[in-house]
């Protein structure tokens, strides 16, 4: 099954799908008076008013995307209104004549027939996202990326925390001065399976958590600091779940490098319950590091090459809400880097 994270992925295309059927629906009889007005199909009332001859409903009722996009270009060059899909049956129907055919064509506002091609646009390569996104597309993006090297004698430590979606773990330690990189990837305890992919564990049953793995230097940030950081960002009250996403994989955790990590992850955790700072017992587990599997290339500084679908995720998932209820709204934008560029 696909991770609930494909959700966004999902109103995109059900969205894209919804707007196809309008701009269809809305184009047919535009579509219709078009082509009888090339085949010179019109006749005159007895009025002298120009009305279309009649025509096989069979032949107009499916209208193929492509013609549609034409038939739109042709129509504004012709000035003919359109409409938007949620105006009112009841509301009066702007009429424009089309001197070159001499014909009345009664239309909706080219507003809506704007915003529905443009929306068409936009969506449109979204398709190949939405299908790498529940597996059917394969690429060089979809190799491991490799991790950022330790310049000899320079004392980097690393630091890895799984915080649920590792989409929304980079930036917050991304703006921190004294973090050099940021890693995307997989970690569980020892015995969980090897070289496992983004499906493997979105799928669950790998023991693998959804982690960001943290290359710093502690001469300018500290590990307590990080970890202060990283109860910023996450709900640690859920054991199978965070916000949107459920599972053990989304799940909160902190894998300690050695025993001085660990003692600071155990104090801080100590501390938060002493002072119940979360509304219940925290369920954060603190895992000794076995192995850090980077995540796929284009997971990688996800919420910079993908900005848009990064911040509709975020919007669906709950997690800004939930750390202003928490801990308010001026340190939700300090941890979270709401208002860094």
């Amino acid at each position: 099954a696909a991770p609930p994270r494909h959700t966004a992925s999902l109103v995109v295309l059900l969205s894209f799908l919804r707007s196809v059927a309008s701009v269809t629906r809305q184009s047919a009889p535009y579509v219709r008076d078009f082509r009888e007005s090339r085949a010179g199909d019109f006749a005159r009332d007895t009025h002298g008013v120009p009305t279309p001859a009649k025509s096989n409903p069979r032949e107009t009722r499916h209208v193929g995307i492509s013609r549609v996009a034409a038939d739109f270009a042709f129509l504004e060059t012709r000035g003919v209104a359109s409409g938007h899909h949620g105006a009112s049956e009841d509301e009066e129907s702007t009429k424009t004549t089309n001197d070159d055919v001499g014909t009345t064509v009664s239309g909706i506002s080219k507003r809506g027939a704007f915003l529905n091609v443009f929306f068409l646009a936009v969506s449109v390569p979204l398709w190949r996202d939405v299908l790498h996104d529940l597996g059917y597309l394969q690429g060089e993006e979809d190799t491991p990326a490799e991790l950022p090297q330790i310049p000899p004698g320079s004392n980097f430590q690393t630091a890895t925390f799984a915080g649920g979606c590792f989409w929304c773990m980079e930036k917050p330690f991304d703006i921190l001065p004294g973090v050099v990189a940021t890693t995307s990837g997989y970690t569980g305890p020892v015995g969980s399976l090897q070289n496992p992919t983004y499906h493997d564990v979105g799928a669950g049953g790998t023991g693998h958590r959804e982690a960001v793995q943290v290359l710093f230097d502690p001469s300018k940030v500290t590990y307590s600091e990080l970890l202060d950081v990283y109860w910023h960002q996450i709900d640690p009250l859920n054991a199978d779940r965070m916000f949107l996403d459920t599972g053990l994989q989304y799940s909160s955790a902190i894998f300690p490098n050695d025993s001085t990590q660990t003692e600071a992850a155990e104090r801080s955790l100590a501390e938060l319950s002493a002072n119940n700072v979360f509304p219940g017992e925290i369920a954060t587990v603190i895992v000794a590091l076995d192995k850090f599997y980077p995540a796929e290339r284009y997971h990688q500084d996800y919420y910079k090459n993908n900005a848009l679908r990064y911040g509709f995720y975020r919007s669906l998932s709950g997690r800004d809400e939930f750390v202003q209820g928490v801990w308010g709204v001026t340190a939700w934008e300090k941890y979270t880097g709401h208002n860094v560029k």
